[in-house]
């Protein structure tokens, strides 16, 4: 008694592991795609948040630089005017150009994923040959030190030769997979007249 039926052959095992074979490198293919895919996406989201914050940065402590146009006119020399005054407008301007609420997070709910922290806030005052620094720390609190002037480094290392304003905050970016991270900005804007 034969079982078998002649329309149905098994099938041969070196046809189904190549089969398999195939199978298996293409999912592996397109697992790598879709992982690289998603890390490249996730760079274009810190690099626009980066951007973004690079100009209200930027943009802040030029607003900030509220001058001592009397000193100017007398001695030619370029002074923040008063430092607290100075401070809050900055606190105010960068509010504005990030557009926060007054909890310092973003109402868009864009590229910022939290709160948004000042951690330094500091101006450089120079005088011929010395530094008036006024440094506002994460809880706002202001402390005074005295410097000469190219001998003075900003935190991000560049010398101080010019009344400068420099700033740094700290906000959380969400990504794709709910990836999150705290990314760091800062900005030295130099304030010189055009003669």
């Amino acid at each position: 008694m034969i079982l078998k039926k002649k329309e149905f052959p098994l099938p041969s095992i070196e046809k189904a592991e190549a089969g398999q074979l195939e199978w298996v490198t293409g999912l592996f293919f397109l697992l790598f795609l879709g992982i690289l895919l998603c890390g490249t996406l996730q760079l274009d989201v810190f690099r626009a948040s980066a951007t973004y914050l690079e100009d209200a940065l930027a943009a802040s402590n030029l607003a900030s630089a509220v001058i001592d146009v009397e000193e100017y006119g007398i001695s030619h020399t370029i002074l923040v005017k008063d430092p607290d005054e100075a401070y809050g407008i900055y606190l105010s301007a960068l509010r504005g150009n990030l557009n926060l609420n007054e909890d310092w997070e973003s109402s868009a709910g864009g590229l910022i994923g939290g709160r948004v922290r000042v951690l330094n806030y500091i101006i450089y005052n120079v005088i011929e040959d010395r530094v008036e620094i006024y440094h506002y720390d994460e809880e706002g609190r202001m402390s005074f030190s005295l410097g000469e002037t190219g001998a003075v480094l900003s935190p991000g290392g560049k010398r101080i030769e010019n009344t400068s304003i420099y700033s740094e905050v700290a906000y959380p970016v969400g990504g794709i997979l709910g990836v999150e991270a705290v990314a760091h900005k800062s900005n030295l804007a130099d304030i010189v007249a055009n003669e």
